[in-house]
């Protein structure tokens, strides 16, 4: 565990050479460079400004095929979706240079405001949401699975990515390694659920639709107001699944009543049935999520040293813990009881020398 960690850790350190080289064949070697993030894989972007004030993104990111990239963020994905995003008359950026050997793109730059930040300066929280919400709608009805390969999202690391929670999250919670056959037994009762309902309409998934991968470019009109980022891991799979990521979010509160609000919104021109299946199936895949997402921010701070996403842990702890009272989740909440599982005021806001010697016994 430990080779593995430094080795991703320090997988940018030394870059510099490659990007020089990289700006001086594509123009830009007179720019200046400011860094302007990186997410939960390995990729992180930069703003290059010229003399004259043209800005544009580096992304710089591990290459496709790499050991140690992350599943789904391949570059050569977020090129070809970007051009069909466009196409479909979205705003994605578009993308000016290409290095995939070196893991360099040069892209359209949407500024410094994504909607997060557009949200703490004041922006009208209904306006952005209500925008996010037709956005996902109108990917919905107009991307056509028959237009672009896409991978499967039931046949996913996405999908499989829902058993995390008793992967990190219960042997961190018990201070113990996890039994023979919990995992089996915990996925078997998913099974159950899903089978039990009818079928989920399905089309195409962003897969990591949230407030900072959206940007907020006023001066723009009607959808195109709503720059999209970090699309490349998109796939076919369950509608509801992107709606439940963007009004579920780890990182910000969102109030219920804007939750209700904008599933209806979603679900307008739908018939009484088709609106219970799809409200059904928003609950299972927004609690499969924080299921997965939860033991997922677990594993980034034991495997990764990047423990900054425990700050988001109680929120879903509580998303969780709600999710559960839902008649269509009963089977999961009875299964969560019976093993002494409970989500309420869980947190981890650090990995101290407890846990770290928990993690060292290789309970994991």
């Amino acid at each position: 565990m430990q080779k593995e960690t430094l080795k991703t850790q320090d997988w940018f350190v030394g870059r510099e050479g490659d990007r020089a080289t990289f700006l001086r064949r594509i123009g830009w070697a007179d720019s200046t460079l400011e860094k302007v993030g990186e997410d939960c894989s390995f990729r992180r972007y930069f703003r290059l400004r010229r003399h004259n004030g043209e800005t544009v993104i580096l992304m710089e990111a591990v290459p496709d095929g790499s050991a140690i990239a992350t599943p789904g963020h391949n570059l050569l994905d977020f090129v070809r979706l970007s051009a069909y995003l466009r196409a479909l008359g979205l705003s994605a950026p578009a993308v000016y240079e290409v290095d995939e050997a070196s893991g360099y793109l040069l892209l359209e730059d949407f500024g410094d405001l994504p909607f997060r930040q557009a949200l703490t300066n004041g922006v009208d929280q209904g306006q952005l949401y209500a925008l996010a919400t037709d956005v996902l709608r109108y990917m919905g009805r107009h991307a056509c699975e028959s237009d672009i390969d896409l991978p499967d999202y039931y046949a996913s690391h996405i999908h499989e990515g829902r058993r995390r929670v008793v992967d990190w999250t219960v042997p961190l919670m018990r201070r113990a390694r996890n039994p023979d056959g919990l995992v089996e037994d915990y996925l078997s009762v998913w099974d159950g659920i899903e089978a039990g309902l009818p079928s989920v309409p399905k089309g195409f998934l962003h897969i990591d639709y949230h407030v900072e991968n959206l940007m907020w470019i006023p001066e723009r009109q009607d959808m195109h107001r709503c720059g999209i980022l970090d699309f490349q891991g998109a796939m076919v799979g369950p509608l509801p699944y992107d709606l439940a990521n963007l009004l579920e979010d780890a990182r910000v509160d969102v109030p219920l009543d804007l939750r209700v609000e904008m599933l209806a919104r979603f679900c307008e021109g739908m018939n009484a049935e088709e609106k219970e299946v799809f409200e059904n199936w928003y609950r299972v895949l927004a609690t499969q999520f924080h299921c997965r997402v939860m033991g997922q921010f677990i594993r980034l701070a034991v495997k990764d040293n990047k423990t900054g996403y425990l700050q988001y842990l109680p929120r879903l702890s509580s998303y969780l813990e709600a999710g559960l009272q839902h008649p269509v989740l009963s089977p999961l909440k009875a299964w969560f009881s019976e093993n002494a599982i409970a989500f309420d005021g869980f947190h981890v806001t650090n990995l101290n020398n407890e846990v770290q010697a928990f993690i060292r016994s290789d309970a994991f």
